[in-house]
């Protein structure tokens, strides 16, 4: 509810929201399916941008990932002037 509330907010439109799942080396942890689910990201915005990558800060698994994407999301909505 918190996220939805922070996400509503004039200021925070048309930014990011990269969610790094951590844990997924320990047997039990949400999948990132399974947290889009528990947050309800299906049902916000269709313009908002998000993403959620499973990762591991013990072994550094999909952490590249993560960054990588939000790099490119950020650079696919910037505008050159030339």
């Amino acid at each position: 509810m918190e996220l939805d509330n922070l996400l509503k907010e004039e200021r925070l439109s048309g930014s990011s929201l990269l969610i790094l799942a951590n844990k997924q080396d320990i047997k039990g942890a949400l999948t990132p399916e399974e947290i889009a689910k528990v947050l309800n990201l299906e049902a916000m915005d269709k313009t908002r941008h998000w993403e959620i990558v499973g990762c591991s800060a013990y072994t550094g698994d999909g952490l590249l990932e993560g960054f990588d994407w939000l790099v490119q999301d950020i650079a696919s909505r910037i505008y050159v002037l030339d």
